[in-house]
Parts: structure tokens; C-alpha cells; sequence
């Protein structure tokens, strides 16, 4: 994927793979996947008075990531930008950020270059919204007392520049109410009516949201929609509103 330049106000996400102080390997890749499944992320910010901060490209074969200016991509972060950030490896971080269309790029970042932020309880309210991620539209609505309303579709396929938007897509919908725990909401979506996550046939759709810094982070099982659609990903605000119906 291009890398897509950053400025000040844009949201990013990190997660780091590997054991911290270990340099990072071949195996240890960068990519989409290892930002959303990244369960230790926390919020972050670029420290105060840095320069840009540029994303590192993922190539072993030129000794990246690495402090080469060849390692050096074209998108980067200015000081103060919000991020999730995870464990670190060999300096570097995992890195990804969704724009505000809801793109996904991914790449490595320095992690002297960020400062964690203290952790806050997530109430309900901290999830209702319109969301937006990569081919992937959430809402999240208050419901009956304390219960939360998620509606959202997805696709593949339809976004692909090499298409020019034409050609077969496949799709996908989730909806079901569920109560947050622990500030996770999570859910089975059964044939008539929203389960518990862990109810329900093993094919069913089962999908959980959490609020990470400015995110939400949306984990699905692959069994939401078409062929290759999931709801997995990084998913930045539109409004904290959702929109009229």
C-alpha cells in the first residue's frame, strides 16, 4: 500500500511485534494484521518537539527496518498526534494509522519518538458513534438502558484502484444490541437475534469493539460477509453522533 504523507490532526495507530530489545527479523513483518490483533496497545503521543516522524519501510533484504536513510518512507508524524502503541522491538514500533476516509498504511516507526499516555476507563458513551475504517462503515447508538446498538457494512473488492471500482465485490452486514463489559462490547449475531459472544454455531458472525486512544478496534471471525470481507481493523471517528436514520 502508498505510503500517504501526515499531517498535524491525523490519527495513528501503532502495535510493535517481537520481545523488546530484540532487533527485528524477517519473520518479525509489519503489516495490517499485526496492528489489529495487537491486544496490549495503549494510547500514545509523538513526544513534544520532535521532528517529523517518518514511517520505516518492511524490507529485510535492504536491512529495514533500520536507521538507513533508505529505510525512510514519505508518510510521517508531527509531535502531539494521538497513537496506539504496543511492545517495541530493536527501537522500532509496528505502526498503521486509518485517515480520516478510513485508509489503512502500515510501517515501522521509531519508538523514541513516543510518549505513553495514562489509561482511562472506556465508558459506553466513549463508543457511540459513526465509524470509519478500511471498505467498512460502523455506527454504534445507544439502545435500552445501558445497551449499545451496532449496525455496519463491509466490502472487498470494491475499492481496488487496479479495478478502477468495477468488476465482481463482495459484502457484508453486521447488526446486533449488546452491553459493554469491561469496555468491550462484543456479540454473536444469531438468526433472529443478538447472542453472547460465545453462543451460537461455530459459522456464525461474531464480532468485538473496543475504544483504544481516538480508535476503535473491530475484531471479527471472518464470518460476517463474503469471501475475504472482514471487519477487522482500526476505525477513526466521523461523528460522535450517529448519523440520522
Amino acid at each position: 500500500m502508498p505510503a500517504t504523507i501526515l499531517r498535524r490532526g491525523r490519527i495513528v495507530a501503532l502495535a510493535a511485534l517481537g520481545l523488546a530489545g530484540a532487533a527485528p527479523s524477517a519473520r518479525a513483518g509489519c503489516n495490517w494484521a499485526d496492528v489489529v490483533k495487537a491486544d496490549e496497545a495503549r494510547a500514545s503521543t509523538v513526544r513534544a518537539g520532535a521532528p517529523r516522524t517518518y514511517f520505516v519501510e518492511d524490507d529485510p533484504n535492504k536491512g529495514c527496518p533500520g536507521p538507513s536513510p533508505a529505510c525512510r518512507g514519505r508518510a510521517y508524524l508531527t509531535d502531539g498526534d494521538a497513537v496506539l502503541t504496543s511492545q517495541s522491538a530493536g527501537g522500532f514500533t509496528c505502526a498503521g494509522f486509518t485517515s480520516a476516509k478510513g485508509v489503512l498504511t502500515t510501517g515501522w516507526l521509531p519508538t523514541g519518538a513516543l510518549a505513553a499516555l495514562p489509561e482511562t476507563a472506556v465508558a459506553p458513551a466513549d463508543l457511540v458513534g459513526h465509524w470509519i475504517g478500511q471498505d467498512a462503515d460502523l455506527t454504534i447508538a445507544p439502545g435500552a438502558g445501558d445497551a449499545l446498538a451496532v449496525k455496519g457494512e463491509a466490502s472487498w473488492g470494491r475499492s481496488d484502484a487496479r479495478r478502477g471500482g468495477e468488476g465482481p465485490f463482495h459484502i457484508g452486514a453486521i447488526a446486533g444490541t449488546a452491553r459493554p463489559e469491561n469496555g468491550v462490547l462484543a456479540f454473536t449475531m444469531g438468526e433472529d437475534k443478538t447472542l453472547p459472544y460465545a453462543a451460537g454455531d461455530p459459522d456464525d458472525c461474531r464480532v468485538r469493539l473496543w475504544r483504544r486512544g481516538p480508535y476503535l478496534v473491530v475484531r471479527d471471525n471472518n464470518a460476517c460477509g463474503g469471501a475475504n470481507v472482514s471487519f477487522s481493523g482500526l476505525y477513526a471517528r466521523r461523528s460522535a453522533a450517529p448519523p440520522p436514520r
